[in-house]
């Protein structure tokens, strides 16, 4: 079954015409524009059972031809799209069961209520414009310029974009094609189907906010292999969620595109010790960017919808509080839009696309690296363990090894740190679980989850703790509360609310160490 490889493009619909005259596609060409009118059906049970086996089923009418595709499986990041595709010309414009020949799909199909139930669920019409590209390095790839419409009985919605579908060779130019067009055409990333929003469009049910997914690794993979595979479910976990965080109400999108930048940035953090932090260098910075837009929006959400939710029936009746409270809903919705304007800018479409190409390239390795005569590996620099050509899982080990040790050196003298550094600790404990999730896989899932979740809950009773410093710091933002009696008396009343939650916290802390101390390491 054939891997399919495109990169999804969207643009206004007044850039058409912009793109047709492209002086750089003409340059690319190596075969004339062509013309068709596509128009296809998708369909599935009234149960979504395709959809539920992660399978899109269509018929395709292209001139007088029909096509019978099934697509599946695979990945979205960074406006990459990864999935096998199966098809075959079918006589007329209905399933025809006898033309599956991949004994996978034969396994799903070969159900007779399957095939009864299935029914046409939604349609695409559409323009596509197609011609084949010459790419740097000597691949080929196929341009389609797409502009129509999807319909599910009443509703219907517009779409306009471009399809790079890899023909031969590295995913690298895509990117680099596409980086090259946003010099002059407004492009954005689309990490969304056609079919998937057919789905939604027929369902009226929005994809709900998604957590991470586990990291596919093998033990025999190399350092620089896992690398890539960690950071591409990074990007995934966060694409999969920018939609929602655009267009939907749930503040959870934001949260979840959040704990996928922190994962990412971990990564790299992990990952730039066993190769160069300075190859690793400006990609961090465009990160840590990033993170800087999603951090205020973050804090306000949980600020006004979890810890000012706590407090207001407790004191519904003080007159400082609603006013207060309405105050800082407006400095949340300034933020929120701060975040989406991030998201919408040609800077995160440039950095998405600058972090595809990054790597599809393996910008970080050197040939040294390569040839395993660097030895700059594990986490303690020169004369680590765990080297680049060795398996990932002997670096695995060094490292949540080495982090372990660490937040073992902090346990000692627990009771004693200041907020600053038990703000440190639960720095290291996050990332240490971050690693432990990664490379989970590796090891006995029971041992993984006592231990993770003994890091969780540390964690969760520092951030707490740490809470008092940054809601100190959200209410500084509040104007007027110095001026209004009530609401300066309300103030006072939040900060003692979350002084007294934390020091109930803190008095947790002392038997959630020991819970993680007597974790047994599972690496």
């Amino acid at each position: 079954m054939a891997t399919e490889i495109e990169l999804k493009l969207r643009l206004p619909l007044n850039c058409v015409a912009q793109v047709q005259r492209s002086p750089l596609l003409k340059s690319l060409s190596i075969s004339p524009s062509v013309t068709r009118n596509l128009y296809t059906v998708y369909y599935d049970t009234s149960n979504l059972d395709l959809r539920g086996n992660d399978v899109a089923f269509r018929l395709r009418r292209s001139g007088r031809r029909w096509i019978q595709s099934i697509k599946g499986g695979g990945s979205a990041a960074a406006g990459l799209h990864q999935r096998y595709e199966w098809e075959a010309p079918v006589p007329k414009p209905q399933p025809d069961f006898t033309k599956i020949s991949d004994p996978s799909l034969i396994r799903l199909f070969d159900n007779a209520d399957l095939r009864e139930q299935m029914r046409p669920l939604f349609i695409t019409e559409c323009k596509r414009r197609i011609r084949t590209l010459r790419l740097s390095g000597g691949g080929e790839a196929e341009l389609c310029l797409d502009q129509g419409r999807i319909v599910a009985g009443d509703a219907s919605m517009s779409f306009c974009e471009i399809e790079l579908e890899l023909k031969s060779g590295s995913p690298l130019p895509l990117f680099q094609l596409a980086l090259d067009l946003l010099h002059t055409i407004p492009l954005r990333l689309e990490n969304v189907s056609k079919a998937e929003r057919g789905y939604t469009l027929a369902s009226g049910i929005e994809s709900p906010p998604l957590k991470a997914t586990s990291v596919q690794l093998v033990a025999e993979m190399s350092v620089n292999e896992a690398f890539k595979a960690i950071a591409w479910n990074c990007l995934g976990h966060l694409h999969s969620n920018e939609a929602g965080m655009l267009y939907g109400g749930d503040i959870e999108y934001l949260h979840q595109i959040r704990v996928a930048l922190r994962r990412l940035r971990s990564a790299f953090n992990i990952f730039s010790r066993a190769f160069s932090k300075a190859a690793f260098a400006p990609m961090a910075q465009e990160l840590r960017w990033l993170a800087g837009q999603f951090g205020p929006a973050r804090d306000w959400d949980v600020f006004v919808t979890e810890t000012l939710a706590d407090i207001l029936p407790h004191f519904s009746d003080h007159p400082g509080i609603l006013p207060l409270q309405e105050k800082c809903e407006q400095i949340r919705c300034r933020h929120n839009d701060d975040a989406r304007s991030a998201v919408e800018s040609a800077h995160y479409t440039e950095l998405m696309l600058k972090l595809g190409a990054w790597l599809s390239a393996d910008s970080w390795v050197t040939s040294s690296d390569l040839m395993g005569l660097d030895n700059r590996v594990g986490v303690d620099g020169p004369g680590g363990s765990g080297g680049l050509g060795g398996p990932v899982k002997e670096f695995a080990g060094t490292l949540l090894a080495h982090r372990h040790r660490q937040l073992k050196k902090y346990g000692r003298k627990l009771a004693k740190l200041n907020p600053a550094e038990l703000h440190a600790v639960r720095i290291l404990a996050k990332k240490q679980r971050y690693a432990g999730e990664f490379f989970a896989g590796f090891y006995s899932q029971k041992k993984v989850k006592a231990y993770i979740k003994s890091l969780a809950k540390l964690q969760d009773i520092l951030g707490v703790v740490n809470d008092t410093a940054i809601i100190e710091q959200l209410l500084s933002e509040v104007p007027g509360t110095r001026d209004e009696r009530s609401e300066h008396e309300a103030v006072g009343i939040i900060r003692g609310w979350v002084a007294s939650k934390a020091l109930a916290k803190k008095l947790e802390l002392t038997n959630a160490w020991a819970n993680f101390d007597k974790s047994s390491p599972f690496w």
